[in-house]
């Protein structure tokens, strides 16, 4: 199934532009806005540039903004990845804790049932001294 194009006429730095996209017009438009708004923000800095000079900074300037809110995106994703490892290590580090409990809960009762035994012991012999 192929995507449905749509056109989007926007304007850019005062010229209309006819857009083909799969792009939904509001994205279309939104993302318009945004150039435009750049190379106004680039122009009105810098009388001196040329259509072409500010369209290219213009440019640089969106590259910069993504590769940095990409490298913003990125940094959690790291440190989720981080945290998801350290939950792993600490699963692993309860199941084996939980293990051990459980082995020394078991030993706690049989040491008691041994001192139990040991306590009657000591009465029975104390009991025949008497």
């Amino acid at each position: 199934m192929e995507d449905k194009r749509t056109t989007t006429k926007v304007k850019i730095g005062g010229v209309e532009y006819t857009i083909s996209s799969t792009a939904d017009e509001e994205y279309v438009m939104k993302i318009a806005y945004y150039v435009d708004k750049k190379l106004d923000e680039l122009s009105r800095n810098d009388k001196r540039l040329s259509t072409a000079m500010a369209a290219v900074l213009t440019c640089v300037n969106v590259a910069d903004d993504y590769f940095r809110a990409r490298d913003d995106a990125e940094a959690p994703r790291g440190e989720l990845l981080r945290y998801a490892d350290e939950a792993g290590g600490l699963k692993t580090e309860n199941v084996k804790l939980t293990a051990e409990n459980r082995r020394l809960t078991e030993e706690n009762r049989n040491l008691q049932l041994q001192n139990a035994r040991l306590d009657t012991e000591v009465k029975q012999i104390k009991k025949g001294r008497n």
